[in-house]
């Protein structure tokens, strides 16, 4: 996709599993919301294993990048690393 934005997403906790220690590259429209940009995360990682069934961890999942964790409604404009960062229990 020529002139898309170029996502680095590191995996954490559950997804580890599916990261083979090395981050997510994917490239998307410039403007895609951070809810479009999770869609997608768990798009690919269904392509790569194809028994990947945490959809709904995605979901609930936040997006942080270098500086603070993103809102759904966020857009992306820029090339940039992201973190998914699924949900943890305790204080």
């Amino acid at each position: 996709m020529s002139g898309g934005v170029n996502l680095t997403i590191d995996l954490f906790g559950a997804f580890r599993a599916y990261s083979a220690g090395a981050p997510l590259n994917l490239n998307v429209p410039p403007g895609i919301t951070v809810s479009e940009v999770k869609k997608r995360i768990g798009e690919a990682l269904l392509s790569r294993h194809s028994g990947f069934d945490r959809h709904s961890l995605v979901a609930e999942s936040a997006l942080a990048d270098e500086k603070q964790v993103l809102a759904e409604d966020d857009v992306v404009t820029r090339d940039v690393s992201l973190a998914l960062l699924p949900p943890v229990c305790g204080g």
